[in-house]
């Protein structure tokens, strides 16, 4: 009896690993796609923070995440970001390369996905960094050592940390080394060459991914539920154009010169907002400033409300400034300056229903207003008009009569009796001169 349950004792223990694997392993049947394709497929800062949101989101509810890549490249720092967060994931990442170039950033932040699949037409590497003239948008390859192995030595650790061609990540910086799609699956950088999607589904159903140390078993059927970017993400991706954010920052410091000497004060936040969205393009934290063009709008905004009569350039630049500080504010995660999403979602959506509202009054008073103006200015006139005699009225001579209630003196060349109807004909030297009615 004592070595039956030596034995059973020892079966359990060695059956404990098992058990613990089989423990650690997660299903997973839907993946979320997200796309950096064009129009929106630049990898600037806006992109970035979309794809961290949606990562985020996928770790949420334990489902993979599915990257749909066309693009040129971009901003090496939110490649790096959006790279890290890749390397980083707690659920699997997917990038399909679904035209012909993931190039530069691109395939920086390919590299360190669970798996990478490529359209047959698609290229990838060429990531030897580039300094842009922001006026006059020539590019000048960069080869400070002090640039190029820091991204090296990130290309060549994505890389490795998923059994990737390493050589190659090299090359890719160094010798802007740049491979076809067979190329790519045969020099063991990317995974599989797909024509579609749906082919990129079936390539992933029934795989097993590891992700964190966490073991995802994919179905062999999957679902796909789009995710798309938010408005301050997109307003943000909008802002980091290099031309753009020079123009803007270039008007807002020349009108808020002008608008100082020349005393038009009310004309300063609007000048302000230009110069304060060109900031956001050139790295300024987008977060200070939707802080800041939010507590100014509400300023403009109460200003113009209960201390000025009317509406003019202040309310309406409040509106603004409020509308853009909305659209900027984040959106989650504990690093911003702001309180929790849902909070955060009806609040803008309250902001923008407020702007709307206001901005459509606004509008529509404005417009009156021009209507106007434009509208021939037409005198009181009291001819056609109906009243009643007061005094008798002799043949040529002159007596009272109440017309649209007013006493008026009043000619006529007929007789006229008391409370008689009269129509007023003419109005000569401040007299009105009337005949019987009827």
């Amino acid at each position: 009896m004592c070595f039956y349950k030596i034995a059973l004792a020892l079966l359990f223990v060695l059956a404990l690993p098992a058990i613990s694997t089989a423990a650690s392993v997660l299903t997973v049947d839907t993946l979320v796609l997200v796309r950096i394709t064009p129009p929106w497929d630049m990898i600037d800062p806006g992109v970035a923070e979309c794809v961290l949101d949606v990562i985020t989101y996928a770790e949420s509810r334990k489902i993979g995440v599915l990257i749909e890549l066309e693009t040129y490249g971009g901003y090496l720092d939110a490649a790096l970001t959006i790279g890290d967060r890749i390397a980083t994931s707690k659920v699997p990442v997917a990038v399909y390369v679904s035209g012909g170039k993931a190039f530069s950033a691109g395939t920086l932040i390919s590299l360190p996905a669970h798996v990478i699949v490529l359209s047959p037409i698609a290229t990838v590497g060429a990531m030897q960094p580039v300094a842009i003239n922001p006026v006059t948008g020539q590019y000048e390859p960069v080869n400070d050592s002090k640039i190029i192995n820091p991204i090296v030595e990130k290309a060549v650790y994505y890389a490795k940390l998923r059994n990737r061609n390493t050589s190659a990540a090299e090359l890719f910086v160094v010798r802007n080394l740049v491979l076809s799609a067979d190329e790519a699956v045969r020099q063991g950088v990317a995974d599989y060459v797909a024509r579609d999607v749906g082919e990129v589904l079936r390539y992933l159903g029934g795989k097993n991914v590891s992700a964190n140390g966490v073991l995802y078993s994919l179905r062999k059927y999957l679902r796909v539920e789009e995710y798309s970017c938010g408005i301050r993400s997109r307003f943000l991706s909008i802002l980091s154009n290099t031309l753009l954010s020079s123009v803007l920052v270039t008007i807002g410091v020349m009108a808020t010169i002008f608008s100082i000497a020349a005393g038009k004060l009310e004309a300063l936040p609007i000048a302000l907002l230009f110069l304060f969205l060109g900031l956001v393009g050139s790295g300024f934290n987008p977060n200070l400033i939707s802080l800041f063009l939010i507590l100014v709008g509400a300023a403009l905004l109460s200003i113009e409300l209960f201390l000025t009569p009317g509406f003019g350039i202040l309310g309406i630049s409040g509106i603004i400034m409020l509308s853009t500080g909305f659209a900027l504010l984040p959106t989650g995660g504990p690093t911003y300056i702001a309180p929790n999403s849902a909070f955060v979602a009806l609040s803008r959506y309250v902001a923008i229903g407020v702007g709307v509202g206001i901005g459509s009054f606004t509008a529509f008073v404005l417009f009156k207003v021009v209507q106007a103006k434009k509208q021939r200015t037409y005198l009181f006139e009291l001819k056609g008009k109906v009243g009643r005699a007061v005094d008798r009225i002799p043949a040529r001579g002159e007596g009272f009569v109440v017309v649209e209630g007013e006493y008026w003196k009043a000619y006529s060349e007929e007789n006229i009796e008391p409370n008689s109807l009269v129509v007023v004909v003419d109005r000569k030297n401040g007299l009105l001169v009337v005949k019987k009615y009827g």
